[in-house]
């Protein structure tokens, strides 16, 4: 028998609606594999287990920077995510055992597979009250200093992202990312949809899927780059030097919207 849909689907908040249509987004996501036993302190009060891949855990470092047509304004958000790649308890019998590779390719289309958040900082005060109440995010609202490439600068090779307390009086910061955007082996994938997983208030898991209408590019990296950690004193910090100190990135994606329009090179009319 049919499961009552008020079970399955949270009543929408006030003042929001679904789906969010993006206007454009260029992002990065990068991977860390550690051992099982580093991630399982976040995983123990919530029915999710660790993907494993070669015996070992994956986190994921995600920077997104998006805009959104909304009536009479503009929204733009920057956005870092930390995740642990894990699927739930209950569909344990369908996590295909695939290798990373294959995982970047694209390949686990189950959809089981999927990011939990850990901390999602992001600088729109709005876009974090949304992710908040929308999707039980664990936001919060700070600052980021980045140069990352996209089609209107390719003289910026590397994606450059820190991530600042969000006390600005301190003055510190989370992490500074610095890595290349063409690392060997780049090659095209097909990732969307995303699976991505929060808990909600009671602890139950809540899921739900971001879909990016356009091709990936996926690399694995054998001599990826190492985090480098602020003096914050935030816990996302703590968190991010607990699990990925000394830990080099083994594979990265990124994604860029398509142009829709172009404006060319203007020319002097004789008379």
């Amino acid at each position: 028998m049919p499961t009552d849909p008020n079970k399955i689907f949270p009543r929408l908040p006030k003042g929001f609606s679904l789906p969010f249509y993006y206007a454009s987004v260029n992002a990065i996501w990068v991977y860390y594999k550690v051992s099982p036993e580093k991630v399982k302190p976040y995983l123990q009060d919530i029915a999710l287990e660790p993907a494993l891949f070669d015996g070992e855990a994956l986190v994921l470092l995600h920077f997104q920077r998006y805009t959104g047509f909304i009536s009479s304004a503009l929204s733009v958000v920057n956005e870092v995510q930390l995740n642990i790649i894990a699927y739930p308890s209950v569909l344990a019998t369908q996590v295909p055992a695939i290798s990373f590779a294959d995982f970047l390719a694209g390949g686990e289309q189950t959809k089981t597979l999927g990011a939990y958040r850990l901390y999602v900082p992001a600088d729109n005060p709005f876009a974090a009250k949304a992710g908040k109440e929308l999707f039980n995010e664990p936001t919060f609202v700070t600052t980021f200093t980045y140069a990352v490439p996209d089609i209107n600068d390719p003289s910026q090779k590397n994606w450059v992202v820190t991530c600042n307390d969000p006390d600005e009086t301190k003055k510190q910061t989370i992490f500074t990312l610095d890595i290349d955007a063409n690392p060997p082996g780049l090659t095209l994938s097909a990732m969307s949809p995303i699976m991505q997983y929060t808990r909600n208030p009671k602890g139950l898991i809540f899921a739900y899927s971001w879909n990016l209408f356009g091709a990936f590019e996926s690399a694995l990296l054998k001599r990826g780059p190492k985090l480098i950690f602020g003096r914050s004193s935030h816990g996302m910090r703590a968190a991010m030097q607990g699990l990925l100190d000394g830990v080099p990135a083994v594979g990265m994606q990124t994604f860029e919207t398509p142009p829709v329009a172009t404006s060319t090179r203007g020319y002097l009319v004789s008379a």
